[in-house]
């Protein structure tokens, strides 16, 4: 299905690994090796697989181990390369893994997704095109109970089925995204203090320079965040990145950037009654439970805008955003 010129390498950052276990882990490259092998039935070369970590170089044995004990079947399908980043961000283990990469395409995925069938070969169809610079695929959360079906309505991932409209608009996934080497190693992710800022500045360089971004069906499910202590965290890093997007992509003015928080609140209050409303019964949540999704919608957004709001009028300092100690799964 690939070029038949066309070799590609993969690289899995493991910052999210910190927070998900290792069973977890596992299912995610148990069927990264089944798709690598159901591609390689087809003619394309066996790829490298880099394994980008944030801590010491002398972690990568016991990486190794973890790997082969949960998906023995990666090694011999793929080659295993670690790299280390020692204290990196999620941005930076990327951007590391990928000088390690050595195929014509690079593809990008996080420790914490797993890939549905067909996946691989989805992701790299479009770049039997040689003008096809970047492939983006479908990410969704997964589900299996109330908070996890309410995170699933609300977040910045589509649903997993009846959700295209949403799709069809969405942006880079970084966790499951392709691009051509040659222009990725010329356009890392950006450096940014914001926590997921870079991928919206990377769009903007590739749109800029008039290429098109082929959203695909290649999909992977998510991991749900879960605790009430991610809830509160990740909603007010996400009304900081906000503020950090607006000032990126149109103005540093304070007095726009104030205007925007309340303008993005009644949007995403908004946006989030009318997907609960509208999607609630695709995921199972019973009637019963609907109005308690829409207070906890609600207050996550609420608390979006505080933390846009408070950072647009300078009462909270612009910092580089890393995931707290006791944030318990990302």
């Amino acid at each position: 299905m690939v070029e038949e010129r066309a070799t590609y390498s993969l690289v899995v950052e493991m910052e999210n690994a910190k927070s998900i276990d290792w069973d977890e882990i596992g299912v995610g490259m148990k069927a990264l090796a089944r798709e690598i092998s159901s591609v390689s039935a087809t003619g394309s070369a066996r790829p490298r697989i880099v394994i980008s970590h944030g801590g010491a170089e002398s972690d990568k044995e016991a990486l190794r181990r973890e790997i082969s004990n949960e998906a023995p079947q990666l090694g011999q399908v793929a080659e295993l390369v670690f790299t280390a980043f020692p204290g990196g961000r999620y941005y930076d283990l990327k951007n590391n893994g990928m000088l390690a990469s050595d195929g014509d395409i690079v593809i990008f995925l996080d420790s914490d997704v797993v890939a549905e069938p067909g996946w691989l070969s989805g992701l790299l169809e479009p770049f039997e095109n040689s003008e096809v610079i970047c492939a983006n695929g479908y990410t969704y959360l997964s589900y299996d109970d109330f908070f996890s079906r309410t995170f699933a309505l609300i977040w910045f991932f589509p649903m997993a089925r009846g959700d295209g409209r949403f799709a069809s608009k969405r942006a880079i996934n970084a966790n499951n995204v392709a691009f051509r080497r040659e222009w990725i190693l010329s356009h890392p992710f950006p450096k940014h203090n914001g926590f997921k800022v870079s991928c919206t500045l990377l769009m903007r360089e590739l749109l800029r320079e008039g290429h098109k971004i082929h959203n695909v069906n290649a999909r992977v499910y998510h991991y749900s965040p879960r605790g009430w202590r991610f809830f509160y965290w990740r909603a007010l890093v996400t009304g900081r990145d906000a503020d950090r997007k607006f000032v990126a992509l149109n103005s540093p003015s304070r007095t726009r950037r104030i205007v925007k928080s309340f303008s993005r609140w009644l949007t995403m209050s908004w946006r989030t009654t009318r997907r609960i409303v509208g999607h609630a019964r695709e995921t199972g949540m019973p009637l019963w439970q609907v109005p308690f999704s829409l207070i906890v919608g609600q207050a996550f957004y609420g608390l979006a805008f505080w933390g846009q709001f408070s950072f647009a009028t300078g009462m909270v300092r612009d910092k580089i955003e890393t995931v707290p100690d006791y944030v318990g799964h990302s």
